[in-house]
């Protein structure tokens, strides 16, 4: 496999970025004009949740395909396994905020998951005028935390991170899901898919490892996606397809096959269905950087 092909097997992990060396586990703040131009080049993936908070700012920010002109009042939630890349003035003001899974001491909150319920936040939204969650003022008491280390830092950094993750699942509509159920279905359905979308395609897998009917599954799925668990999977599919376009030297077949499609005509109409262009014509046109 080509070193294009290599660039979307690679997540990088939390210790490979950033100006402050940190641990997996640990909580990240740092200023935005640090992190305009990256350690990693663009385009890359993470295997850690990064939002970036902007208070002003020109450019633009990309993330798997969706392209947003950047300026302030804004936030980017990408999630592990994203693909992304900006180009910001280096003037750039704001936060970039950086966790993992592992950054939540289990009991805060009752237990709340809530990088698991973060994955449900928009990968961009206004942030509304006058919040202070988002704030400068709020933000400089976090990176104060970080940069200085004091006493249970760790816990007042989850505290912060916490306000945070909670304001954006409100401001965004994406609490109206019932978070304090432990037992959330369709997140571990969106981890298995992550697992296994390139070997199984089919609904009634997914179920069985749930230990639910393809039915239930499926019910549980639309409500809380407004998608069929098939979709779910499919869509998968086909942003692991548009992303090996973009970035591989993958012919169409062999991308048919990493994907589990054996029938590279079916596959090929696969695409042209759901990308509405031929896949030919989508890697011609597709601007991985600009």
């Amino acid at each position: 496999m080509s070193a294009k092909s290599d660039l979307l097997k690679k997540r990088h992990p939390l210790e490979s970025l950033g100006v402050k060396m940190v641990r997996r586990g640990d909580i990240r703040v740092e200023r935005l004009k640090d992190r305009v131009i990256p350690k990693v080049a663009f385009p890359h993936k993470h295997d850690f949740y990064q939002i970036v908070i902007v208070h002003k700012s020109q450019g633009w920010h990309e993330i798997d395909f969706n392209t947003y002109p950047v300026k302030g009042g804004q936030a980017f939630f990408i999630k592990p396994g994203q693909m992304h890349g900006w180009k910001l003035a280096r003037n750039s003001q704001g936060f970039v905020i950086e966790y993992t899974e592992e950054s939540f001491n289990k009991n805060l909150l009752g237990g709340l998951n809530l990088p698991q319920h973060s994955r449900h936040v928009p990968d961009h939204f206004k942030i509304p005028s006058g919040n202070s969650a988002f704030s400068e003022s709020f933000l400089k008491l976090m990176e104060s935390e970080f940069l200085q280390q004091g006493d249970n830092f760790e816990l007042s950094l989850q505290s912060y991170l916490s306000l945070i993750l909670l304001e954006a699942l409100r401001v965004t509509k994406a609490a109206d899901r019932e978070l304090g159920k432990n037992d959330d279905v369709v997140t571990r359905f969106a981890d298995l898919v992550e697992e296994f979308f390139q070997e199984k395609h089919q609904v009634e897998f997914y179920a069985a490892r749930l230990k639910l009917t393809p039915k239930s599954l499926s019910a549980k799925v639309q409500k809380e996606l407004d998608i069929s668990a098939k979709e779910y999977i499919l869509n998968r599919c086909l942003l692991e397809a548009k992303r090996l376009l973009s970035y591989s030297d993958l012919s169409v077949s062999e991308i048919g096959y990493n994907l589990g499609f054996e029938d590279p005509n079916y596959f090929s109409r696969f695409l042209k269905k759901n990308m509405k262009i031929s896949a030919g014509k989508f890697r011609k046109t597709s601007q991985p950087s600009r």
